[in-house]
């Protein structure tokens, strides 16, 4: 009797990793055959798509940059983000008529990117801020970046208008591979 239930395991065992592994095998990737148990401390997320090869480069980023102290985290951040927007302005491939537009809402961009560098010159390395403090910081980069927003909004309309429908959907998503 525990011969049949054991070999019922070791089946219902194969046919679980079998289509675990042919996928491991398409994607060129060991670690869905590999993946251990998921701990609740190391950032990952149990969510559909946060598998993606994307996330898993920003996860890694985000860790790295959890070890840092507040003023470089802060400045790494804006880094990210105007590495970002270098990125997604060369892959448009904008036109001479395009190029205006474009940076107008750059400036827009960079004008939010100079309030959030004297919030972030404000943060005190190795302070423990407490809940009080981390609310009153969350708060003013969050005004900011609303009132950043708001600013941009108008040549963000503009630039997306004079696109092509090729460069509207990289717009829309210019991290999606093909």
């Amino acid at each position: 009797m525990n011969r049949t239930l054991l070999a019922a395991s070791l089946v219902a065992t194969v046919a679980i990793a079998v289509p675990l592994l042919a996928r491991a095998a398409d994607d060129g990737d060991l670690r869905y055959a590999q993946a251990g148990p998921m701990r609740a401390d190391s950032g990952d997320h149990a969510m559909p798509g946060h598998d993606r090869p994307e996330m898993r480069g920003w996860r890694m980023m985000r860790r790295m940059m959890m070890r840092q102290d507040p003023q470089e985290r802060c400045a790494d951040r804006l880094a990210w983000r105007a590495a970002r927007r270098a990125y997604v302005e060369a892959k448009l491939n904008l036109t001479a008529q395009q190029q205006p537009l474009w940076d107008k809402a750059q400036s827009a961009a960079q004008t939010e990117e100079q309030k959030e560098r004297q919030l972030c010159a404000s943060l005190k390395p190795g302070a423990e801020p407490t809940m009080l403090d981390r609310m009153d910081r969350m708060q003013q980069f969050l005004s900011a970046r609303l009132e950043g927003l708001q600013a941009a909004k108008p040549a963000v309309q503009a630039l997306y208008l004079a696109l092509t429908p090729e460069q509207q959907a990289i717009f829309n998503r210019p991290f999606r591979r093909p």
